[in-house]
Parts: C-alpha cells; structure tokens; sequence
C-alpha cells in the first residue's frame, strides 16, 4: 500500500539545490546518470557489476546474443522506433520496477581494499572518477545499520536505471535534473529532499542529486504546472530511491 500524504500547498526550498550536471562539485556525491565515461548508453560504468557483485544483475551489461545475426540487415519498419504512449507520470508510477535493497555489508572491508587496489591502477579519468566514487558509497554502508539511518533509507523503495530506462522507451516522457521543478514543489516534496539532504549528509557530509521524470513538454514549459516522479540518487550505490510523485496533489511516496 501506498502511504499518501496531500497537500497542495507549494513551498519555495530553503536548502541548496542540485546544480546543472556540469556544475555538481565536491559537495555532492557523485552523479553516476550523467557520467560520460562512455561505457555504455544509460551512463553505468563496466565497474558496477564486476566490483560490486551486490548490484542488480543486468546494469551495465551489453545487451545481445553472441552468434545472432538476424539485425545485420534490418528492415524499414525495424528502424522505426514504436510511437511512446503519452501519460502523466504518476499512473504509471505501478509500472515502474521496484528491487530490494540492492546490497549487502557481506565481505565490505574486502571489496574497499581491491577497488583501491584497482583505483591506483587507473588512468582514465572518469573510470577512476567511477571508481573512487563507488568506493565513497561502500563506505557509506558502514553507517547503514545505524537504527535511525536504517529506518529512513528503507522507508522508500529501490529501483534502477535499467527500470527507468524500459519506462521511458514504452511512454513519452523523459527523465532530467529536478532543478527546473523545485520552484513550484509543493511542501511535501521539498520536505522530502530536504530530509533526503539532511540524512545523506549525516551519512558522508555530501548532498544527494535529485532527478525527475516528467513529461517532456513540462521541461519547456517554465510557467505551466508540472506533475512529476521524484526520484534520488542512493548514498550507498549507483542506484534511485523513489521519493514522491504528484498530480493536482502531492502523493508523497513515503512507504511504497
């Protein structure tokens, strides 16, 4: 069940906001979506499955059979890509895939030691920048089983790039930094990032990065009410939590 809680009140943030991709700086944890690292197209680097076993089986994966060839001459209607479906964000809020918590504190202090190991080893700027950054939230999960930071990250539920990306390939919308957004939040939804923010930074002294997923026109549109799913960037790896979603009310996400 959804634990609901309405307001259509809107609240101007009086906390700092995430910064344009390119402008994010050390005061923030590290933004995996607009890594450009150039691994593979949803922005997750090879190094999430292979260093952390504890991450979903599939991101960062190339997709493909080995031996398939039927694509090697694909027809007119094959390069078509199909018409997405148009809808507000919050009614397909269902259809987004939910996981567990993608991890565990099993063998933690060995899996830091080789990614160091592996760090040293690295030139290339943004798999070290991936890498170092994947350390930090390795870290992080040592304060994970305070009780009070426990109860707040397991309150809201998990999902993935490779989710969102299967989302927004069925209907027309896209996902895009929230920063566009937060002047007409309603109060729940900035309380959300701000507890978000509160928390992250007890965690490792870093604010989290904020993404929505909305219709596309809402982007365009600076002065027209925007609906959209609020969703943040986990301290303890390269996976969201789902925070809020709204319509004419908020729907604050709180216990999905």
């Amino acid at each position: 069940m959804f634990g609901f809680f309405k307001k259509k009140k809107k609240a101007e943030s009086s906390f700092s906001i995430t910064p344009t991709p390119n402008g994010l700086d050390d005061t923030y944890l590290f933004d995996f979506k607009n890594l450009q690292s150039g691994f593979n197209s949803s922005g997750n680097g090879v190094f999430m499955t292979q260093m952390d076993p504890m991450v979903p089986m599939g991101m960062g994966t190339v997709s493909g059979t080995p031996g398939d060839h039927t694509s090697a001459n694909p027809s007119a209607d094959s390069l078509t890509p199909p018409k997405r479906i148009s809808i507000k964000p919050i009614h397909v809020l269902e259809e987004l895939e939910k996981i567990p918590t993608p991890w565990s504190l099993i063998n933690l202090d060995d899996k830091i030691t080789i990614l160091k190991e592996k760090e040293k080893l690295i030139t290339q700027h943004y798999a070290k920048r991936e890498v170092t950054a994947l350390i930090e939230r390795l870290q992080n999960r040592k304060k994970y089983t305070d009780p009070e930071n426990k109860k707040f990250f397991d309150s809201y539920q998990n999902t993935t790039d490779e989710a969102i990306d299967k989302l927004l390939k069925k209907y027309d919308l896209v996902m895009k930094t929230s920063d566009i957004f937060v002047p007409e939040f309603p109060d729940d939804a900035v309380l959300a990032m701000k507890n978000y923010t509160d928390f992250s930074m007890k965690i490792c002294d870093k604010k989290p990065v904020f993404y929505v997923i909305a219709e596309e026109s809402k982007f365009r549109k600076a002065y027209e009410k925007r609906d959209p799913i609020l969703l943040a960037q986990s301290p303890f790896g390269f996976y969201w939590q789902i925070l809020g979603a709204w319509d004419k009310e908020m729907l604050l996400l709180h216990e999905l």
